[in-house]
């Protein structure tokens, strides 16, 4: 199976099909076509590895690993490896930097 990977970014930043994108994923679907072959699209979304994670969230790994394992942040196991969607991990700063506010709104 032949694959063409285009992140998404790329594409809203040069919606252009004369682009070298644009122009790898026509050719893909041609030759497809002409093999009588089904072209199949997904999108998926960007995950992170728990340091990846914490890096972003400006915590520690282990703080990530604990969420993770509370069940406060929903990851997936590939393998032996967690990864965390990038919608999952947004949803957990904005929640961390919630409880931060509540918690330091009684010291102002």
């Amino acid at each position: 199976m032949q694959q063409v990977v285009v992140p998404a970014s790329s594409v809203a930043l040069n919606p252009s099909w004369e682009s070298d994108w644009g122009r790898a994923v026509y050719e893909l679907v041609h030759r497809a076509a002409e093999a009588g072959k089904t072209v199949t699209v997904s999108v998926d979304e960007r995950t992170y590895s728990p340091q990846e994670a914490a890096h972003i969230a400006d915590v520690s790994r282990m703080t990530i690993q604990r969420r993770i394992d509370d069940g406060t942040i929903t990851a997936t196991r590939k393998g032996n490896r967690w990864r965390i969607c990038e919608s999952e991990l947004d949803r957990y700063r904005r929640t961390m930097w919630a409880d931060t506010v509540v918690a330091l709104a009684d010291d102002f």
